[in-house]
């Protein structure tokens, strides 16, 4: 259904809010799970994004609601994601493969047994880099443009600022799942770098892959 844009900011912040709250339940509830992979997967931000992207759908196919701002929040979220994932895949792919000894999660049948752990685990790394960072991208890139929103959103005489949004979410799941910036003990627990200065590297490429955005798209 169509909606005025003070409604469409209104759904946006109540989307925003309903997200983060669930934040510190995952936290205190996550510990309780068995598996380590599971585990930690529950935690990661990516996964917050599919969550985001679940709930979106949810919205629009069982309660008619097509938000423009939601979606735009969620393609911008989604192509930062991407990218940051693809940037350290460049610097050393072994900081995301091979990670204490990895073994495969979904490829651990008999039919498998005679290939190895490492190829297994690249395998399922390539499959799920497709599934939850590039088919998100994909399929939000319409709304990458400021300017799709601004023709979705009636009245709305400029096209809303997210930053400050994006950033104050990665904080917020940093803060509620982590209570500090060690960010990697999900991730690569073996990385023995400065967590804070990763924090700020992710800070910085967000806000140049925001700024490219608006200005290409």
């Amino acid at each position: 259904m169509d909606i005025t844009a003070d409604a469409s900011y209104n759904h946006f912040e109540m989307f925003y809010g309903a997200i983060i709250a669930l934040m510190p339940i995952s936290k205190r509830y996550s510990p309780y799970i068995q598996n380590d992979v599971l585990r930690r997967k529950i935690n990661q931000y990516t996964n917050w994004n599919i969550l985001m992207i679940l709930a979106n759908a949810t919205l629009y196919n069982v309660f008619n609601i097509d938000n423009p701002i939601i979606s735009r929040f969620i393609a911008i979220n989604s192509f930062q994601i991407m990218t940051l994932f693809h940037l350290f895949l460049l610097y050393d792919s072994n900081v995301l493969f091979c990670v204490m000894d990895a073994k495969p999660f979904l490829l651990k049948h008999a039919l498998f047994s005679r290939i190895s752990n490492h190829l297994l685990v690249r395998s399922e790394y390539f499959v799920a880099n497709i599934v939850v960072h590039i088919l998100p991208v994909y399929f939000y890139k319409d709304y990458l443009s400021s300017r799709r929103v601004e023709g979705d959103v009636v009245a709305m005489s400029a096209p809303m600022d997210m930053f400050h949004y994006i950033i104050m979410f990665k904080f917020m799941w940093v803060l509620n799942i982590f209570g500090d910036f060690n960010i990697t003990s999900i991730y690569v627990p073996t990385f023995s770098g400065c967590n804070v200065k990763l924090v700020n590297l992710v800070v910085a490429i967000d806000f140049l892959t925001y700024k490219l955005l608006n200005y290409m798209i």
